[in-house]
């Protein structure tokens, strides 16, 4: 069996979960099929000689598009006068348009697009003179952008935020109803892939996350954490809630918190005598197991937490919201859920004086995540996808 395989990014090195999940992707695709891949190349994710020694262990070959991402006001005005969504249309370009049509002159049995920005540019084909295509979506993107906009105080920023989300929902649905199949992240984000569009064939993949056994978790250690990638806005967000909303209360200002992750470092006035910014770490693994408790107070986006299943893969006791923990059977995985800014410090305080609590949490977290979301699990369900 023969994939073309195309990402909005490098997948490799891995820099944010975004990556991750599409890593452990493209590692399944290529235990199944010959896997030939189209990279786009962005400001944010350049492809570098790394990503080339990475990825060809999982590409028979690879063909890198430069395109140009940045955001530019006049680009963003000409897509809101044409009710176009200007998210999408940055990932389309003569360019690309070209190098897949030259691509596609290969026979291929499927083609996998890494999100609904790698399906971008495969909207201006035909779909029925394509192969069956399946797109791994890792949000619902309009979604995210709703509550953007539902967040946002400013009349004129709400007003643009509703308008993104309007195109973007329209193109979304469009090109969500042209795949063959949809593989959704998430049970809620499958869910409303069967509510909004007209798709019969919505089906969940999971990440698939490896459960390290040689990592042990410092479960004495009572302080407390954030890690993730601070170009993700959810993630600024609840980095200010925590500082601004939590760590301002008098009774857990003095705990011990960690802010890491890419570009955590443009967060370092929040530094004080108990806030500690550390920027990026290089092996997050060994950071998470030594760092005490997560705490992720996700109040916008959709799809799944990475960093989060990664954290609970290591046994780390963790605290979110519900939104946060979307996709995680709760029940099951031990994961601490909190919504106000009362039950968070309430959580805080509980996993702040009782070891026996957050080791309890912890190992109960990573044997969820060693059933749920092994890569076994993760790639028979893409052997079904085949009939395989």
């Amino acid at each position: 069996m023969k994939i073309l395989y195309i990402a909005p990014k490098s997948p490799a090195p891995i820099i944010d979960g975004g990556c991750f999940a599409m890593m452990e992707c493209l590692k399944g695709l290529s235990q199944i099929a010959e896997v030939d891949g189209i990279i786009l190349e962005t400001y944010k994710h350049p492809y570098t000689k790394e990503s080339e020694r990475i990825l060809k262990q999982y590409l028979k070959s690879q063909m890198v598009v430069p395109i140009n991402t940045e955001i530019k006001p006049t680009g963003a005005l000409v897509n809101f006068i044409q009710r176009k969504n200007y998210n999408l249309s940055r990932f389309r370009s003569e360019k690309l348009y070209h190098e897949i049509a030259k691509q596609l002159t290969k026979e291929y049995d499927y083609i996998v697009c890494d999100s609904l920005f790698a399906a971008a540019q495969l909207s201006h084909f035909d779909f029925k003179d394509l192969a069956p295509v399946i797109i791994r979506s890792h949000n619902v993107e309009s979604e995210i952008w709703k509550l953007q906009a539902n967040m946002e105080t400013s009349v004129l920023k709400r007003f643009y935020l509703r308008n993104l989300e309007k195109t973007l929902r329209r193109e979304e649905i469009e090109i969500l109803n042209k795949a063959a199949v949809i593989w959704a992240i998430s049970d809620e984000d499958q869910q409303w892939i069967i509510q909004h569009t007209n798709q019969k064939n919505a089906r969940l993949l999971p990440v698939s996350v490896t459960v390290d056994s040689t990592i042990e978790v410092d479960y004495k250690n009572n302080g407390f954490f954030h890690l993730g990638s601070m170009d993700w806005k959810p993630n600024q967000e609840a980095v200010n809630f925590l500082v601004r909303n939590l760590w301002s209360n008098p009774t857990i200002s003095n705990f011990p918190l960690k802010i890491a992750g890419s570009k955590s470092e443009h967060f370092s006035f929040y530094t004080t005598d108990a806030i500690q910014v550390v920027g990026w770490v290089k092996d997050s693994n060994d950071f998470m197991s030594k760092s005490g408790t997560l705490v992720t107070p996700i109040r916008s986006g959709s799809g799944i937490r990475i960093k989060l299943l990664e954290a609970m893969a290591l046994g780390v006791p963790c605290i979110t919201t519900k939104l946060g923990a979307a996709g995680i059977d709760t029940e099951k995985s031990g994961i601490q859920l909190a919504d106000s800014e009362e039950s968070f410090v309430e959580l805080i305080l509980k996993f702040r004086e009782n070891e026996l609590f957050r080791q309890e949490v912890g190992k109960k977290s990573r044997d969820y995540i060693s059933k749920v979301h092994s890569f076994d699990t993760c790639i028979a369900l893409m052997k079904d996808t085949f009939g395989g």
